[in-house]
């Protein structure tokens, strides 16, 4: 019986040591913010024709939002603006993390 309770403490504590060592890769942190909480406005679909979001990809949809330049658009999703719902829906993330779910629709929709 100490043997099992000694092993299950082992394994507990190195899974919780190796979730507390992982982050995700800076250059995955914006796609997954796209994934976890952009897509469903900005992928099409009934909810992006619904609320008029730009399609990533279209680059005639997102040329007008490019024009503002990166920070003015991060200022926009984070704090919200006449279009877009503070923060879409990612009420947990960062300013850096809309930052980054951003750059990565720059990068998927450029020309």
């Amino acid at each position: 019986m100490k043997i099992l309770i000694t092993s299950i403490l082992v394994i507990g504590s190195l899974i919780i040591t190796a979730n507390s060592f992982y982050t995700p890769q800076p250059e995955n942190i914006g796609k997954t913010v796209f994934a976890e909480s952009c897509a469903s406005c900005h992928t099409g679909g009934f909810k992006a024709w619904l609320s008029g979001s730009p399609e990533i990809g279209d680059m005639d949809d997102w040329k007008p939002f490019f024009e503002k330049g990166l920070l003015e658009m991060t200022k926009n999703v984070f704090e919200g603006s006449k279009r877009h719902k503070a923060k879409g829906d990612c009420e947990e993330c960062t300013k850096e993390q809309i930052k980054a779910a951003i750059e990565y629709i720059m990068a998927e929709t450029s020309e």
